[in-house]
């Protein structure tokens, strides 16, 4: 004697609908027709590889000794609540019309397995078929997707100095230092240029520089003088370090500081200068910032400049040694104290002043 079983196919959210199918849909002709309907409106779903998967199962089974029957009930998209009430009541529909209680679940997500618990408290779930689709089209669009910023990334020039011109030159500077007398240090060299260009870019100077320049003709004059200095300061930084065989010894280390802070301050001093020009012209009262800016730059330059003679002269020592006991954090932390005190409070000098002018 041939055993009955339903297949049923399960459309948790009611997609079938957007189709004008009506469930539930019982019967292998009914199923055909209303997977054509679905087909034609929705052919990429895969609520259709479900309609056709229990569509297949039932002629599978329909040869061996099982006498089954198929058939297609959905829930609702709008909530569990309502899904849950609709699949109850189409499935009770199904059983009592077709007396069958031996169910074999065809669905497609983990959204659809909700329907689990309510067939369980009505039929005995057989089996669960589980419709994988093979070639899912967002793995292809992944492949275009990755394609197409491949394309993009070898011929958008804004694109391809990241992706390659970065790397190239990393590679050439790993492959200068390597063939030269400092190869011991080449990563060391790579990495720090690699450095540079992702501070460079993380704090949008180029973009900052090219806003100043086309601000004021005193900008791109101190912008000038600025990098100029900067430069002559690498290139002196640069000499003492081959010098010294790039040596991490105090005495060294004051040698490097002695090399480039003084072209740093004139960088910095500069630029804050152009500033200040600029604010006075425009009769700004902010003008005080610039010079609150420079003073502090060059207290805390001649202060590094003293600091890195006294160091030169304990060349035995330990770097964090001496700077802890000459307390030279704590007098640091005093300059700053006092400059942002001093700042404080002509910023509240400058808006009981702004705020004056205006009642005036």
């Amino acid at each position: 004697m041939k055993k009955s079983v339903l297949v049923l196919a399960v459309d948790y959210d009611d997609d079938i609908s957007k189709a004008g199918v009506e469930t539930p849909v019982l019967g292998y002709a009914q199923l055909v027709d209303a997977a054509l309907k679905f087909g034609n409106v929705f052919p990429d779903d895969s609520d259709l590889n479900v309609l056709f998967h229990a569509l297949h199962l039932y002629n599978n089974l329909k040869t061996s000794d099982y006498e089954p029957e198929v058939a297609l009930i959905s829930g609702s998209s709008e909530s569990h609540v309502e899904a849950g009430r609709r699949l109850k009541e189409q499935l009770t529909y199904l059983i009592n019309s077709t007396g069958i209680d031996n169910v074999i679940l065809v669905l497609d997500s983990v959204e659809d397995e909700l329907v689990i618990p309510i067939v369980q408290n009505q039929a005995n779930i057989v089996a669960v078929e589980r419709v994988v689709v093979e070639q899912l089209r967002g793995i292809e669009e992944t492949y275009v997707l990755i394609g197409k910023y491949l394309r993009k990334a070898i011929e958008d020039p804004k694109y391809s100095k990241v992706f390659f011109g970065l790397p190239g030159l990393l590679f050439l500077i790993y492959a200068i230092i390597s063939a030269s007398p400092y190869a011991k240090y080449a990563w060391e060299v790579t990495l720090g240029f690699l450095g540079v260009f992702m501070i460079v870019r993380g704090f949008q100077i180029p973009e900052l520089i090219m806003r100043k320049w086309y601000s004021s003709s005193i900008y791109r004059v101190t912008t000038v003088l600025s990098l100029a200095s900067i430069v002559i300061g690498m290139v002196f930084l640069v000499s003492a370090l081959v010098a010294r065989n790039f040596s991490a010894d105090v005495k060294s280390f004051s040698v490097y500081l002695k090399s480039f802070i003084p072209f740093l301050t004139l960088s910095l001093v500069v630029l804050y200068t152009g500033r200040l020009t600029t604010k006075l012209l425009r009769k700004s009262l902010r003008a005080w910032r610039d010079v609150v800016a420079i003073i502090f730059i060059i207290i805390v330059a001649v202060y590094v400049n003293n600091v890195a003679d006294v160091t030169a002269s304990y060349p035995e020592l330990d770097i964090l040694t001496i700077l802890y006991d000459l307390r030279v954090i704590n007098v640091f932390a005093v300059i700053t104290l006092s400059l942002v005190a001093v700042y404080v409070t002509l910023s509240f000098v400058e808006r009981y002043a702004l705020g004056s002018a205006k009642k005036t």
